[in-house]
């Protein structure tokens, strides 16, 4: 029976490693992204490279979302402030780049809406970045 126990134990701490690690680089595709924002000067290699980053935000939130919901099934589903949180952010992070897609489509027709839209892609990168540090450094 103390067997079984360490196994179980084992395995969840292996689940939590697993997220931690992989959580370890959400923060990545934010600073490229911001990086990008900041330093590109026309709008056709800003959008290029967000384009080619986005797979990799929506790889990490996909990874982020399932191992955090394996955790969370394996510890009876209990709920804390910080799981909470860390749902709402990742809800936040989907969120945020579906509607960044939506305002593309919009601003690809004018020069003040591109400018409207790389000033909210700026905000929104750098929130997500925020929330990224945040819970990588496990400071919420």
């Amino acid at each position: 029976m103390p067997q079984d126990f360490d196994m179980t134990i084992k395995a969840f701490n292996d689940m939590v490693f697993f997220h931690s690690f992989f959580m370890a680089f959400f923060p990545i595709p934010f600073l490229i992204n911001i990086y990008t924002l900041f330093t590109y000067k026309t709008y056709q290699k800003v959008i290029v490279k967000i384009w080619f980053v986005m797979p990799i935000i929506f790889l990490l939130v996909a990874v982020g979302s399932f191992s955090g919901l394996f955790i969370l099934a394996s510890m009876q589903w209990a709920m804390s402030w910080q799981v909470v949180a860390m749902i709402v952010y990742v809800v936040f992070v989907f969120a945020g780049e579906i509607l960044r897609l939506k305002r593309l489509k919009l601003a690809k027709t004018s020069e003040n809406l591109m400018h409207s839209y790389i000033r909210f892609c700026k905000i929104l990168y750098i929130c997500d970045l925020v929330g990224a540090i945040l819970f990588t450094f496990r400071i919420i």
